[in-house]
């Protein structure tokens, strides 16, 4: 009696690579949310941003206050389009430099905000 192995030692087993498997970073959540984490992360962004610039704003009053937060909501819309450029820039050549380097733009621009 001779054992039948119909090859399966003789082939290679597929190995998933990362593009296939839906990139490093999508290995805890489903792929479908990923576009919602960005979108989440932006919006806490702009709301802390935001935030920054009305209590600075606080002791002006009438137009002087709104040239003001109207400055605000410009830097805020530079510093997520740089940030987002720089993530798309990144995207197709390494996913976490990218996300790491538009995080640290971010960083850096909330931090120079109104100093």
């Amino acid at each position: 009696m001779s054992l039948s192995t119909s090859g399966s030692d003789d082939e290679p087993h597929p190995v998933l690579s990362v593009d296939k498997a839906g990139g490093l970073l999508g290995t805890g959540l489903p792929a479908a949310w990923w576009p919602s984490v960005g979108s989440v992360a932006s919006l806490m962004f702009a709301i802390f941003w935001m935030l920054q610039s009305w209590e600075e704003a606080k002791p002006l009053v009438g137009a002087t206050k709104v040239n003001y937060l109207t400055q605000g909501l410009a830097g805020l819309m530079v510093a997520l389009l740089c940030s987002c450029g720089i993530y798309r820039f990144w995207k197709e050549r390494s996913e976490t430099i990218g996300i790491v380097l538009g995080a640290l733009l971010a960083a850096a621009a909330m931090t120079l905000h109104r100093m």
